[in-house]
């Protein structure tokens, strides 16, 4: 079963030893992490599953992870002593890929290489294992296919979850627009606060159904990198009533951070509230 969905950014700036002193200016967002690791851990999930855009991505399929263990650092970055590691949910993964395949959809798995996952893995997993280590990962890609396609894997993935009776909480990790200061890494468009306003309203009122609305034009402008792996929590949602809450936005250094929750509700009748 479904326990709750996030969708987080993934700014290695947040760490302390990647800031040095900085992340203090996204203290909002360190605030957000910290609170979604404390009910990780009151939650106690078997099973974490994380979409990740810096994951290996494919023009006509989805990367799963393969192998029994995976690690990530931030050698990257320059910080190789900030290290992960987790043990990966193997059943899941390999069950996973067989029923994706069911329906069509192209998968590829591949024993972790050097390299390691990457930081929009790390970055969440660091926070999460600062209180809760009893769980395993399923650790995903996203795609170029459609986003009517990135629903449908997160339909398949709480299938899963109720076949192999796990609970599990699923992670989509991405930043907002890399557009929203001129002296931002990227500049400024003005695409991209139009896009991370209308994110913010979409979390902090429940409406996800309009994160499949957006026009491409937009998109491409905005330099987003969350929305597909938003797309696939829509899908694990799968209709479900739930409660949506925006735990904070900020925008300091030019690329959007979001943190919010969404959370599935027993009530059959009940509305989809803040």
């Amino acid at each position: 079963m479904i326990l709750k969905a996030y969708a987080v950014p993934h700014p290695p700036i947040i760490l302390p030893e990647v800031g040095r002193g900085e992340e203090r200016q996204i203290k909002d967002t360190t605030l957000s992490f910290q609170r979604m690791a404390r009910e990780i851990e009151a939650l106690a999930p078997d099973t974490i599953v994380l979409a990740s855009p810096h994951a290996p991505a494919y023009a006509d399929g989805f990367y799963i992870a393969g192998g029994d263990r995976g690690y990530g650092d931030l050698k990257s970055f320059g910080i190789p002593h900030v290290r992960e590691e987790v043990l990966f949910d193997r059943i899941f993964s390999e069950r996973l890929a067989v029923a994706l395949a069911d329906r069509g959809i192209n998968t590829t798995g591949a024993v972790q290489g050097r390299g390691g996952f990457d930081h929009g893995t790390l970055i969440p997993l660091r926070f999460i294992h600062q209180r809760y280590r009893d769980f395993k990962l399923v650790l995903l890609g996203i795609s170029w296919l459609g986003s009517e396609v990135h629903r449908e894997v997160g339909r398949v993935i709480t299938s899963i979850a109720e076949e192999l009776d796990r609970r599990i909480v699923f992670i989509a990790s991405g930043d907002l627009s890399h557009v929203l200061k001129e002296d931002g890494p990227y500049g400024y468009r003005p695409e991209g606060p139009m896009f991370d306003a209308e994110i913010a309203r979409i979390f902090r009122e429940g409406d996800l159904e309009a994160l499949f609305r957006f026009k491409p034009s937009i998109l491409e402008r905005a330099a987003e990198c969350g929305l597909r792996a938003f797309q696939m929590m829509t899908g694990v949602l799968d209709g479900a009533p739930y409660e949506s809450e925006l735990y904070s936005y900020e925008g300091t250094f030019g690329v959007g951070y979001a943190v919010a929750s969404v959370t599935p509700v027993a009530d059959a009748d009940a509305q989809t509230v803040t």
